[in-house]
């Protein structure tokens, strides 16, 4: 089960390695992380934002959608501890990333366990410029026109309340906490009703298309979920993308 919401620490990863990436969330987790994970920019430049992580561990190969480097516009972007994941023998690549201002670089192979390590030694620095974790702000999640309450268990569209279940809720939370990634059934499953489940897996398509369908009737333009044939459930490409378009249209209004 992840971590409670209320109390981890959160960690965002940003790898192009899906095996790293996948092995490293599971480690971070078995210590007490909340996790979330991604292997594309876009997507994590909306989590640094919409995740409030705590620390960032990225990879300094990753381009980001902006240009550039993903590590350099996500220092931008948050006060965030930041991990750099650089390729073996690339020492100008980490010495660069330390001068730009990443708290910490490690070389691949790296260990799941190393990396976990790091991030309980960086939470133990005292940083008087890292903007700690508001629970009460972090229980929200934005996501383009969807805001969903943890810590109500509420979703809204457009600002309009969508009535769910506490089964639809607890199985979208999930899918919003992971969105760039395929959550597939049996983790769904273990994550909402527990490892001891036993039945259909197809209960969790039965509970999603009611859910699906009260998303779309206050946003019929928009796709909100996305299934994946014969492995699980994402969150559409067109509702991340929605993210995206509203929050550059905001630092223009802004500018």
């Amino acid at each position: 089960m992840e971590p409670d919401a209320q109390l981890a620490p959160r960690v965002l990863l940003a790898v192009n390695d899906a095996l790293l990436r996948r092995v490293a969330g599971v480690a971070l987790r078995e210590r007490g992380f909340s996790v979330s994970a991604t292997t594309e920019g876009s997507a994590a430049l909306m989590l640094a934002e919409s995740f409030s992580p705590d620390v960032i561990m990225v990879d300094l190969e990753l381009p980001s959608p902006k240009g550039g480097s993903l590590f350099d516009t996500v220092r931008g972007l948050t006060d965030a501890y930041i991990v750099g994941i650089a390729p073996p023998d690339a020492d100008a690549m980490r010495i660069r990333a330390l001068r730009a201002g990443a708290d910490d670089v490690v070389s691949v192979p790296v260990t799941p366990d190393e990396l976990a390590a790091r991030c309980q030694a960086l939470l133990r620095r005292p940083r008087n410029v890292h903007t700690r974790w508001d629970p009460m702000a972090a229980s929200l999640i934005n996501i383009g026109p969807l805001t969903v309450d943890v810590g109500r268990k509420e979703i809204q569209v457009h600002g309009q309340d969508v009535p769910v279940t506490r089964i639809e809720f607890a199985l979208f939370e999930q899918l919003c906490r992971h969105p760039a990634e395929v959550r597939a059934r049996t983790q769904l499953l273990e994550e909402v009703w527990g490892p001891n489940w036993v039945g259909d897996t197809h209960v969790v398509d039965v509970h999603l298309s009611n859910l699906r369908r009260k998303l779309q009737k206050l946003a019929p333009e928009l796709r909100f979920i996305h299934t994946v044939r014969g492995v699980g459930f994402r969150l559409s490409t067109d509702l991340l993308r929605s993210e995206i378009d509203d929050r550059e249209n905001r630092k223009l209004v802004s500018a």
